[in-house]
């Protein structure tokens, strides 16, 4: 096996969210914790991303509909409205990163 294989899944066991090993450094690089990375794809809006993969990021439209549904824990995840993960059509993150 080998161990620079990035193609390889690491699965998040807490919250079953798979990142391919490029992502798990990534995040852990850019300090995304899976709290947002989650938050993105379950309430930011999907677009295509090319090569069979997704977008999400959060619109104003998204946001409010997520602040809505958290209430004030919502302010807890405030770094997440800037935040965006890139995701391939079989479920895995590919990588997370912040909009500038």
């Amino acid at each position: 096996m080998n161990p620079f294989d990035r193609s390889r899944s690491v699965s998040c066991p807490t919250l079953g969210t798979k990142l391919s090993r490029h992502a798990a450094l990534r995040s852990q690089q850019r300090s995304m914790s899976l709290d947002i990375i989650n938050a993105v794809i379950d309430f930011g809006q999907e677009r295509h991303a090319g090569g069979g993969c997704f977008s999400y990021a959060f619109t104003d439209r998204t946001w409010r509909r997520f602040v809505e549904q958290l209430g004030s824990e919502a302010r807890r995840l405030e770094r997440a409205r800037n935040a965006y993960v890139i995701v391939a059509k079989n479920g895995h993150v590919v990588t997370t990163a912040w909009i500038h």
